[in-house]
């Protein structure tokens, strides 16, 4: 890391006397000078060495102080830039500092002179370095906002890497999350940004991240941050190297790095803060990402399970439903068409589709309350009496006590409990009227009606289809709710009904 206290300077005349009286007299300030004396010769220094200053003359041959200060300026180093000359005008003025110098000593000086400019441009730069923490600051939370309400681990990756690119300039930037236990997260997965890319260039993560558990963060300056690297793609060696993790309590989700390998991008304090801040809060969206993920998944399988659980239940109720036609040759599939039949009214109707079948589904279940009911009173073929028409009126009821307990099969209750209400109130068990009768009662009190006198009982032989019909016909309004029996005959009357 470059010293804040001690400051190199390079000094850049044609002069021998002027490059040897500076570099005296800055040394013996406290400054490491170096001088040379061309333009040229500045160029392959500040490429080679960090200078956090250059003075140089204004009137040299070959390149002159202001084009060396385009070319400075051009090369994005960043350091205080000062124009010497002994030709000072105006004119001279204005122009260097149109070409980015930030100051102007006219020779000959006074040593005191040079100081005063050094510091007023260290001074300039430090407030200029501010500013950039501040834009920094409010770029890191912007980003980090941003990735606090994204739920995309591969975008979350892309946006920090970016982020960071733009902020360091770095040469080779590398983002890496290691592979966890959850492939379905990420099963490792590296993001490359910066001029180096598309190279073989690649961190070693197991070194970074070896010493990250040691140190927490790295900066690392000059050649040293070449043990962090691997492939051939680096350009030379390198001149800045810092990462941070990607850290959550207990665990490294993965690592960040950026690599420089010009003088003119040297990693600071500012930029290890930056990078180590924007990792904590990347690492915090993707460990909610994971656990979000995670939540979905169990919430998947419970929501299967309990869909089986809730689907093998249904098979038992129909098991038992259909139990109890099994033994009975007058009434072995009633319920199944007695549903066939309610659905088809239903979609007559333009009902919803999810009400249709759950319509048939009560369909199938209508009876099932006459689970306590002998086969033997069930199918007595000769008149009941009054305790057994007692008995038999019990079914809805019993039919309702059965589908109570069970959560999703409540909405087919009113289908069940009121299947033998009538229109005009003379039905049971309640004595309901009219549109007091659940429409789920109404549709199938009309299709177990048909069906009942369509079907063989031990009473009686079945009656002819038409007959059947007549009969819905003579009782509508008064047993049942006319449009139910009107759109059962429409549905006769287009053929889906049929003997």
């Amino acid at each position: 890391m470059i010293s804040n206290e001690r400051r190199t300077i390079l000094v850049v005349d044609d002069e021998m006397v002027i490059r040897e009286v500076l570099e005296d007299f800055l040394s013996a300030e406290g400054y490491e000078v170096v001088a040379v004396s061309s333009g040229a010769d500045a160029l392959v220094e500040l490429e080679e060495e960090h200078y956090d200053a250059v003075l140089s003359d204004l009137m040299m041959p070959q390149m002159n102080g202001l084009e060396l200060m385009t070319e400075i300026n051009n090369r994005g180093y960043q350091l205080v830039k000062v124009i010497m000359t002994g030709y000072g005008t105006i004119e001279t003025a204005v122009q260097a500092m149109k070409v980015g110098a930030d100051d102007y000593i006219l020779k000959p000086f006074k040593m005191e002179e040079v100081l005063s400019v050094l510091d007023r441009g260290f001074d300039r730069q430090r407030l200029v370095r501010e500013n950039i923490t501040l834009r920094e600051t409010v770029n890191l939370y912007r980003i980090a906002e941003t990735i606090a309400h994204e739920s995309d681990s591969g975008r979350i990756l892309q946006e920090i890497a970016e982020a960071s690119w733009q902020e360091t300039q770095a040469d080779f930037l590398f983002l890496s999350i290691f592979p966890t236990p959850a492939p379905k997260w990420d099963p490792g997965h590296q993001v490359k940004v910066g001029p180096l890319a598309g190279t073989d260039l690649q961190v070693d993560e197991l070194e970074v991240g070896a010493a990250l558990a040691r140190e927490s963060t790295l900066l690392v300056q000059g050649a040293d941050g070449q043990t962090f690297l691997q492939g051939t793609g680096a350009p030379g060696p390198t001149v800045s190297f810092c990462a941070v993790p990607l850290q959550v309590p207990g665990r490294m989700l993965g690592l960040l790095a950026a690599v420089s390998f010009t003088r003119r991008t040297v990693f600071t304090e500012g930029h290890r803060k930056f990078l180590h801040i924007l990792a904590t809060k990347a690492a915090a969206a993707l460990e909610n990402t994971r656990l979000v993920e995670q939540l979905q998944g169990a919430n998947r399988e419970l929501l299967e399970a309990n869909h089986q659980l809730q689907e093998n239940f249904v098979q038992s109720i129909l098991g038992f439903a259909r139990a109890i036609e099994q033994n009975d040759p007058y009434t072995r599939g009633h319920s199944d068409r007695v549903a066939r039949y309610s659905r088809i009214i239903a979609e007559e109707l333009k009902f919803e589709a999810q009400l249709v079948e759950d319509i048939f589904f009560a369909g199938q279940l209508h009876d099932i309350g006459k689970i306590g009911i002998s086969s033997q009173k069930l199918n007595k073929a000769g008149k009941l009496n009054a305790p057994e028409i007692r008995m038999f009126r019990r079914h809805p009821e019993m039919g309702k006590q059965i589908l109570e307990p069970i959560p999703f099969m409540r909405h087919l209750i009113s289908g069940v409990y009121c299947h033998h209400e009538r229109y005009d109130g003379q039905g049971y068990p309640q004595g309901l009227a009219g549109e007091e009768i659940p429409l789920m009662g109404r549709i199938i009190a009309v299709a177990d009606t048909y069906d009942a006198m369509t079907s063989d009982r031990s009473y009686r032989k079945a009656l002819p289809m038409q007959v059947a019909l007549d009969e819905l016909g003579a009782n509508l309004g008064t047993q049942f709710d006319p449009m139910v029996v009107q759109a059962f005959l429409a549905a006769v009357t287009k053929g889906r009904i049929h003997e």
